[in-house]
């Protein structure tokens, strides 16, 4: 005769499967961020359920020039009127000695005085039976005329006929120190010199163009400027001396006030009030990639090695890439519209205005069929993190196979007892 389930493992089951369908539900709670303005509007819209069609949008911010784009808005750029703004004075802006550059000097019949020369560390240049030469900040023509005083003052020649070449051999590498509405604020190094730059035949030639100890280098060595940057204010300090630079041309494709670097320059790139979403793109003054964590597990894994290709560190998009994109390349988009299409993601993102972590959600399916999906599909920022959640119908398989497993232990005790 067929025996009973023991009661206590018929009540075990409910109690369990209640447990997994309540936690479930509890899966589907949205996270909440604090109701101020996000970096980007369209972070800043409010679920209904897991459906992005009933959205909420706070407050527009007002700008300097108005108010700003609405979410979506890809051709964006503050201030709209840059007539007012005029182009700093350029003679002090050209090339200028730091410590580290090589220079040559070349006096007629004084093979004493001919040859390499390097600016020290302290900024001097030292020559024989002369002493040292300020060198720091000079252009060639300056130092050129300083080293003919010095050595005519000195003695060792008489003005007439005297001749003196200078030339540059090769500029060196420099620090510099980049604030402000940039993703990487600090100190760098820029310019840096290859082996094959420091060979001899490398430097039996005489000029340079160290390309990369402009503006433009520092900008990218801090990890280049953010969508809230005001690009016609870029500040750029030299001792007591202040320019103010306008590189707005690198996204409208007008002139740009770029101009050589000094050793112990600092930058300074003025915030914007709004987010400008033409600046989220690859350009010479923004990261040309951003590094992105995605997980679309359905299982977890027992650990990272176990996670194989659903589960991808540091992989890689293009700066301006879009959350829906990202998606599509965290393999979350398509699949069984009956079944598994209906899948939500969630975003992780650190603020780089506030450096507070934020985090949305999203129906991938809405996302998809949106006609304004533009206003909910932000920019992905360096270092976010992506994670895709299942369909309900992926969830309710998922417990109906969770519920076998438990029954599996009554199914065996039943046939045991039957023996």
């Amino acid at each position: 005769m067929p025996t009973a389930t023991p009661p206590g493992i018929v009540a075990g089951f409910y109690i369990v499967a209640v447990a997994i369908f309540l936690s479930a539900c509890a899966g589907l709670q949205l996270p909440e961020n604090k109701q101020t303005a996000l970096f980007d509007k369209e972070k800043m819209a409010t679920l209904d359920g897991r459906s992005v069609f009933a959205s909420r949008q706070s407050a527009p911010v007002i700008a300097a020039d108005g108010v700003c784009a609405p979410a979506g808005t890809s051709r964006f750029i503050l201030p709209q009127d840059v007539s007012h703004r005029h182009t700093p004075e350029r003679r002090e802006l050209t090339m200028r000695y730091s410590p580290g550059d090589r220079l040559n000097l070349v006096i007629p019949g004084s093979p004493e005085y001919s040859g390499d020369y390097a600016v020290n560390a302290d900024g001097r240049v030292i020559m024989p039976f002369t002493g040292e030469i300020d060198a720091v900040g000079l252009t060639n023509s300056e130092l050129s005329k300083r080293i003919e005083a010095r050595l005519i003052k000195s003695g060792a020649f008489k003005p007439e006929k005297f001749l003196i070449s200078l030339r540059p051999v090769l500029y060196a590498p420099i620090n510099i120190t980049v604030s402000g509405a940039v993703f990487l604020p600090g100190r760098f190094v820029i310019n840096n010199i290859g082996a094959a730059d420091k060979g001899d035949k490398a430097l039996a030639k005489y000029g340079d163009s160290p390309i990369e100890r402009f503006v433009a280098a520092a900008l990218r060595a801090g990890g280049g400027v953010r969508p809230d940057a005001d690009l016609t204010r870029i500040i750029l300090r030299r001792g007591q001396q202040k320019f103010v630079l306008n590189w707005q041309g690198a996204f409208t494709g007008a002139p740009v006030d770029d101009v050589p670097l000094l050793e112990g320059d600092h930058i300074h790139v003025e915030e914007a009030p709004c987010f400008q979403s033409a600046l989220v793109r690859p350009s010479q003054i923004t990261p040309p990639g951003i590094r992105l964590f995605i997980s679309n597990l359905s299982v977890p894994a027992a650990s990272s090695s176990n996670a194989g290709t659903n589960s991808q560190s540091g992989a890689g998009v293009p700066y301006g890439t879009r959350l829906l994109a990202g998606l599509v390349q965290a393999n979350c988009v398509g699949g069984s519209r009956a079944t598994n299409a209906a899948r939500y993601a969630v975003l992780v993102s650190r603020n780089p205005k506030t450096m507070e972590t934020e985090v949305i959600q999203r129906s991938i399916e809405d996302m998809v069929l949106s006609p304004d999906r533009d206003q909910i599909n932000p920019y992905l920022m360096p270092d976010d993190a992506i994670a895709c959640y299942d369909s309900a119908m992926t969830d309710a398989r998922e417990l109906a196979t969770t519920i076998q497993t438990i029954l599996s232990p009554a199914q065996t005790y039943r046939a045991i007892r039957g023996n």
